[in-house]
């Protein structure tokens, strides 16, 4: 008797809840399969084709399982990196039961990019073996990790270009039109020691705007999201040829005439450019 009725009671909350039961279902892990092989699966914010991709994942990738709706090709899954650093929904039909990663990206595969997509709007490029390629909201690159081969970087370019098409190559990451101008400004300054040191910002309409700061044999690079001028000040972070890299403000100055860079680096470097 008492077996009959739990039967009943489970098979009721099978028809009033079944998204509630669904979502209590599956594997710990999921395993990225059937995609392209020159395509990734997008991962994004909610459940459903009019969520914002916030990240792809390639073939092999492990995730964890966070549950999942819906039935057959419309099933969407809430998965998650196994460090915890990335989350969001995917469609289900490209997800197989897995175990536990064993690979620090959890991709299982070292040379397979894995892109990030920044609050800033900046995309962000990793590979397991620690190469690393930053571009702009425009699909642009900034700046790439010296341990990028040639191979990586093609593969990370791709994957960009990829991510580029399925947001229709047109998201605003502006922040408003107040930025969204052309600049190509030059400024000269001073390597703290004495050394002249040259600095260019430049962006054509795409609300980021790259900066060039070089001198003594040193060049360092970095990314602002504002036109000069347009805001009071904005920081960014530089990578430079030595290996070194730090921070960069640019400052509007007060009289309302141009803007000051100051730049600090880790190896105790630094110098200003006025512009």
């Amino acid at each position: 008797m008492m077996k009959t009725l739990f039967a009943a009671v489970c098979a009721l909350a099978w028809a009033v809840l079944p998204g509630a039961a669904l979502a209590q279902m599956g594997p710990d892990y999921w395993q990225v399969t059937g995609v392209a092989s020159d395509d990734h699966l997008n991962i994004r914010t909610g459940p459903g084709t009019s969520n914002r991709v916030v990240a792809l994942a390639p073939n092999g990738a492990v995730f964890r399982n966070l549950g999942c709706r819906g039935e057959g090709n419309g099933r969407w899954c809430h998965i998650e990196t196994p460090d915890g650093s990335t989350s969001g929904w995917v469609a289900g039909r490209f997800l197989q039961e897995s175990g536990a990663p064993t690979h620090g990206n959890g991709s299982g595969q070292s040379d397979v990019p894995e892109l990030y997509e920044r609050q800033t709007g900046e995309i962000e490029v990793r590979f397991a073996q620690g190469c690393t390629v930053l571009y702009n909201p425009a699909g642009r690159v900034v700046t790439a990790g010296s341990s990028c081969s040639g191979t990586q970087r093609n593969r990370a370019h791709d994957a960009v270009e990829a991510h580029m098409r399925e947001q229709g190559n047109h998201a605003d990451h502006s922040g408003g039109g107040s930025t969204a101008a052309d600049v190509n400004i030059s400024g000269n300054g001073t390597i703290y020691g004495g050394s002249a040191l040259n600095g260019r910002i430049f962006g054509h309409k795409e609300g980021a705007y790259a900066l060039t700061v070089s001198g003594s044999g040193l060049t360092c690079t970095g990314l602002f999201r504002h036109a000069p001028g347009t805001v009071r000040s904005e920081s960014a972070s530089v990578h430079c040829t030595n290996g070194a890299s730090g921070t960069a403000v640019l400052v509007r100055n007060n009289s309302g005439n141009g803007s000051t860079l100051t730049m600090t680096l880790t190896n105790g470097t630094g110098g200003y450019v006025l512009f």
